[in-house]
């Protein structure tokens, strides 16, 4: 799909984009190589999507560069699931050196790009989930996220939704769901510092089961292309 010049500026972000460990931090996962390899490590599939939606949109991709359970680049300072059980127990320096070397850019470089965004910045951030959960399946193939009172994010996940339904007979589309669009997370923090009129963020959530199908390629395209008209609308 051929780049073009966005109408507004736009930011893709997939946090969870690496299951990769720092030769540094190597020792602390020694023996948990399926656990890294693993959803809990990373988001299978939001890499290729956001490399996707970066070129179509001709925007900066701000991609995570090491594994959640290093630390999670989609959690605030203090959150509960900032450090992993392998990472937690470290003593406080260890701890700030991993923020100050991949948290503390991303979201930075985050901040920046709002900041210095015209007219204000559409941020998409691409994501992936299990379709299995302890055992119970996930009942979608996407799930939109965002905050239901800012009204384009609403009309954004709204129209890109209709949009897949229409184009892919029995797709199944969620809003907020797996998770709700309002969690911790880089979006929702950045929402509380910034109006809807300046920052309209959402996240694109795919069941990462899709990626075994032989039309993944053109499933994610369709995505993107629905990205390009629902931005129109907003």
């Amino acid at each position: 799909m051929p780049g073009r010049s966005a109408p507004v500026s736009v930011l893709i972000t997939a946090e969870h984009a690496s299951p990769g460990i720092p030769a540094e931090w190597a020792a602390l996962f020694q023996g948990q190589e399926a656990t890294v390899c693993s959803h809990r490590g990373w988001d299978p599939g939001s890499l290729e999507l956001a490399t996707k939606l970066a070129h179509a949109f001709n925007a900066p991709l701000l991609a995570g560069k090491a594994s959640r359970l290093l630390v999670d680049l989609n959690r605030s300072v203090g959150h509960p699931q900032h450090f992993s059980e392998f990472t937690r127990p470290l003593p406080p320096e260890s701890r700030s050196r991993i923020l100050e070397d991949f948290w503390r850019p991303h979201w930075e470089g985050y901040r920046q790009r709002i900041d210095q965004a015209h007219g204000g910045l559409v941020h998409i951030a691409c994501h992936s989930f299990s379709p299995i959960l302890e055992g119970l399946p996930r009942r979608a193939d996407v799930g939109l996220l965002y905050d239901p009172s800012r009204p384009r994010e609403r009309a954004f996940c709204r129209t890109l939704g209709q949009h897949l339904q229409r184009a892919w007979a029995g797709l199944r589309v969620r809003m907020n769901y797996p998770y709700r669009g309002t969690a911790n997370g880089l979006g929702q923090q950045h929402r509380r510092l910034y109006s809807g009129a300046r920052l309209l963020t959402v996240e694109l959530e795919v069941n990462s089961g899709l990626r075994d199908q032989p039309w993944w390629t053109d499933f994610l395209d369709l995505l993107v292309q629905g990205c390009l008209v629902s931005l129109d609308r907003v």
